[in-house]
C-alpha cells in the first residue's frame, strides 16, 4: 500500500496556476475529489501525517509524502484551511476516515504545543501549578496558584 501526499500552499497555488487549474480540472472531471478539513497549519499537518508513518518531504513548493499505494494531495484554500484531494479509486469513506484520524492527531499536536507554551508562560509569570487533570474528552484542566511578591517601598 502506498500513499503520496502533496501539500500545496495557497500562495504557491495562486502563483502556480497550472497546478491549481490541473487539480480543479481533475476534480471537475471526477478523476479527483476534494474533502474539506479544519486544518490550517502546514507544519502541524506534516507532523500529523508523519505520525501515521508518512514520509514527508518539504521543498519550497510542496509537501510530498509516501506510504503505501494510495495517492492524495493537500491544497490550501482561500480561507487558509487545507482540503484533501483524493483519486476516485479511493473510497470517500476511506478518505474521510483517514482525514478524521489525521485531524485527531493534528488536534493532539496543537494541544501539546499549547500546553507547553502555557506552562512556560505560567512559569515566567510566577504561577505555580497546583493541579492538573485530564477529562474524558482529553481536555486538560490546569489550576495555578499565584505567587505573591512583596513590594517594599
Amino acid at each position: 500500500m502506498s500513499l503520496s501526499v502533496v501539500l500545496v500552499p495557497l500562495a504557491l497555488a495562486a502563483a502556480n496556476s497550472a497546478v491549481s487549474f490541473a487539480i480543479k480540472d481533475k476534480v471537475e472531471e471526477g478523476v479527483l475529489y476534494r474533502i474539506e478539513t479544519n486544518m490550517k497549519d502546514e507544519s502541524i499537518l506534516a507532523e500529523a501525517l508523519k505520525g501515521f508513518g508518512c514520509q514527508v518531504e518539504l521543498n519550497e513548493q510542496t509537501f510530498h509524502s509516501t506510504i503505501g499505494e494510495i495517492q492524495m494531495a493537500f491544497q490550501q484554500q482561500e480561507d487558509g484551511t487545507f482540503s484533501g484531494i483524493f483519486n476516485e479509486s479511493v473510497s470517500t469513506d476511506e478518505a474521510t476516515e483517514f482525514l478524521q484520524d489525521v485531524q485527531k492527531e493534528y488536534i493532539r499536536i496543537v494541544q501539546k504545543q499549547t500546553y507547553e507554551k502555557l506552562m512556560a508562560r505560567a512559569k515566567a509569570e510566577g504561577l505555580v501549578l497546583e493541579q492538573e487533570s485530564t477529562n474524558e474528552d482529553d481536555s486538560i484542566v490546569l489550576t495555578f496558584q499565584v505567587k505573591e511578591s512583596l513590594k517594599i517601598e
